[in-house]
């Protein structure tokens, strides 16, 4: 006998610390142009907070030295490697979209062969939209374990009966919130990802493959049969989860190479004439109290900065996304998690 205690239905509310989940959200949440932007704010604050502690000013060292001139000449060669590295994995990623005829078949004929599985349960044509795929089988598993758990309503095990209610009860709480967070979303926004996370499939996942296990000389026949689709439906979010998440890694590295660009050009511009053409004598006087060239030469360094800022901004949440859905199936693999107290008689 085996006794189990639930998850929380959003991705947040499972992590017991309040620091990583204040984490995730910054990682994932925060819009990109705002994280940005803070970031830009801090090197820039920074910069000019550390010219104030030295004895050395930028004056100086744009002068005599030409120290800022070699710092600006360097951020030359770390922009167009950031726009190059950008790129080139943008190609690499979109790569995998082309090929000859043959491949294009096979993938077409992949997705359709799994669209048919999928409207078999429906009874109708699955959605073409992301979102609303992915609503649907959300939708879906929710009426299938509604239907299990009238089936079970008239077992004569007690234990059963209260254990599946259980299991149907914390299943459906946890798909109308996803259902709600799923309407109107476009593909694209962050919106769809972060409902995929909420859905706690691989818990409900386990939880299934547990009663099915421990009752397994209670069920009946349509009992197991109604318990087996449930599962079947569980089993069709995991790919389409995953193949969204692919769709939108692809599009957000489109948009990252396109922005970088857009950046980067400016940026190199400015670099350029910071390191080869500016000299103290263009920047006199001063403005509450800080040199101008402190001023005009933090804010041109953190101009040329934004390519790798942004860069940085994206690969936060690309990175923390792939480390959130490294698993397809009943695996829990944060120990952080409130995923539940499991206990074993033997």
């Amino acid at each position: 006998m085996m006794g189990d205690s639930a998850p929380d239905d959003r991705m947040y509310e499972r992590i017991d610390r309040r620091y990583e989940r204040l984490r995730l959200k910054f990682l994932l949440n925060l819009n990109r142009y705002v994280l940005t932007a803070g970031l830009a704010l801090g090197l820039f604050s920074a910069i000019i907070g550390l010219s104030t502690l030295g004895d050395v000013s930028l004056r100086e060292m744009m002068g005599a030295t030409g120290l800022v001139g070699s710092a600006f000449q360097t951020m030359i060669l770390s922009i167009t490697t950031s726009v190059t590295l950008v790129v080139t994995i943008s190609q690499l990623v979109l790569a995998q979209e082309l090929g000859p005829l043959g491949d294009q078949r096979e993938r077409m004929d992949g997705e359709l062969s799994f669209r048919d599985d999928v409207e078999d349960f429906l009874g109708t044509a699955s959605p073409p939209e992301p979102s609303e795929f992915l609503r649907v089988l959300v939708e879906l598993s929710s009426d299938k374990a509604e239907l299990a758990g009238e089936v079970i309503t008239n077992s004569d095990d007690d234990e059963l009966r209260v254990d599946v209610q259980q299991f149907v009860d914390n299943l459906v709480s946890n798909a109308d919130l996803v259902d709600e967070q799923l309407r109107d979303v476009q593909f694209g926004e962050f919106a769809i990802m972060q409902a995929a996370l909420d859905y706690n499939y691989a818990w409900h996942m386990y939880e299934l493959r547990r009663i099915r296990k421990e009752y397994a000389d209670t069920l009946t026949d349509e009992q197991q049969e109604a318990l087996a689709e449930v599962n079947a439906v569980l089993q069709y979010f995991a790919p389409v989860r995953e193949h969204i998440k692919s769709l939108y890694f692809e599009s957000d590295l489109v948009n990252l190479s396109r922005q970088i660009l857009y950046l980067g050009l400016p940026a190199l511009a400015i670099a350029a004439g910071m390191g080869f053409f500016s000299n103290p004598g263009m920047f006199p006087g001063d403005m509450l109290g800080i040199d101008n060239v402190t001023w005009v030469v933090s804010g041109a360094f953190t101009i040329t900065a934004l390519p790798l800022l942004l860069l940085a901004a994206y690969i936060f949440r690309l990175t923390t996304l792939a480390k959130r859905t490294l698993s397809i199936g009943p695996s829990i693999l944060r120990p952080s998690e409130n995923a539940g107290e499991t206990n074993w008689e033997e």
